[in-house]
């Protein structure tokens, strides 16, 4: 099978006073198409306070209006000490947006077409089925809900509505050990898990009982190396993509865990524009967080500190 470039395609919003992204964290692709991005931060000096969530939608030329409804996560829907400070999200077939706290350590889920605050569950503390600076979550096979617990080093696995169910995980640099665990995807393929070991530069393969089978990626800045990542995704062939953060880059891997392209946003370039970018990487993307895949295979990869998605 041959495979083709990933072609680059638009860029989505940028800082305003009001509607705009500043710090966006996350981007769950929802069953209706349409994007859902975390805001983290609010603006300061302004009366109306920045949407925790927002809606986009691409069409055929681009994008729709950009900036098309908030989600009504602000603190008066789901209370200034339940999330504080979100980090990841995922969502479901029936459209409930699921989303991290890594303050306050829980879950909380919205209902994506409406934006109103389903519920939320969690417990901070370092036992099992307690969460400590929680952040990638992603839903398996069953419709069970995986939780990265960066600060315990551990996964954990609850049902929708936050029973816990299983976890594994210690902290380590020995293969099936974590060392600040990040992004994690579920491979409906395999029925297995993906984890982006941040501190350990490198990507872990797991079965749901916690049993290792793949390691991907060393550290390094070369082809197939990674600084730090963070996030990660698989698409419906078994291909890894990785948000190498300290890289300022993504990383394709086949199922293999071979090497296959990294993504720098430098596409279509003459030879001096590629050089310039090369030495001046602020310009194409700060602080990659994650990367998500449509339907389409169409990654979408928030650049933080450029406050776009």
């Amino acid at each position: 099978m041959l495979r083709i470039g990933h072609r680059y395609e638009i860029s989505l919003g940028q800082r305003l006073a009001q509607g705009g992204f500043k710090g966006p964290q996350d981007v769950a692709v929802g069953p209706d198409g349409w994007l859902y991005v975390i805001n983290r931060f609010s603006e300061s000096g302004t009366a109306v306070p920045r949407s925790r969530f927002v809606r986009v939608r691409l069409d055929d030329d681009g994008y729709e209006n950009d900036i098309v409804i908030s989600l009504s996560g602000e603190p008066d829907v789901v209370g200034s000490e339940t999330l504080p400070s979100p980090v990841m999200c995922t969502i479901d077939n029936n459209g409930i947006l699921y989303v991290t706290d890594e303050h306050t350590g829980v879950v909380a889920r919205f209902d994506s077409s409406t934006g109103a605050a389903v519920d939320h569950w969690g417990k901070t503390g370092d036992k099992p089925g307690e969460l400590n600076g929680p952040s990638g979550i992603t839903l398996d096979s069953d419709g069970n809900v995986w939780v990265v617990s960066t600060l315990n080093h551990r996964l954990e696995r609850f049902s929708p509505n936050g029973n816990h169910i299983s976890g594994f995980g210690s902290f380590g640099i020995k293969p099936g050990q974590l060392n600040h665990p990040w992004g994690i995807a579920s491979d409906p393929i395999t029925n297995t898990l993906m984890v982006a070991d941040w501190r350990n530069d490198r990507l872990q393969r797991f079965n749901y009982d916690g049993e290792l089978l793949q390691v991907i990626g060393k550290s390094g800045n070369g082809p197939g190396e990674l600084n730090r990542p963070s996030g990660v995704a698989i698409d419906s062939h078994g291909d890894i993509y990785v948000a190498d953060r300290n890289n300022h880059r993504v990383v394709m891997f086949n199922p293999r865990g071979m090497y296959i392209e990294s993504f720098r946003g430098d596409a279509t370039l003459n030879e001096r524009g590629i050089r310039k970018l090369m030495t001046n990487l602020d310009m194409v993307r700060i602080r990659e967080n994650v990367v998500n895949l449509d339907d389409e295979k169409r990654f979408k990869n928030p650049t933080s500190g450029n406050d776009r998605p």
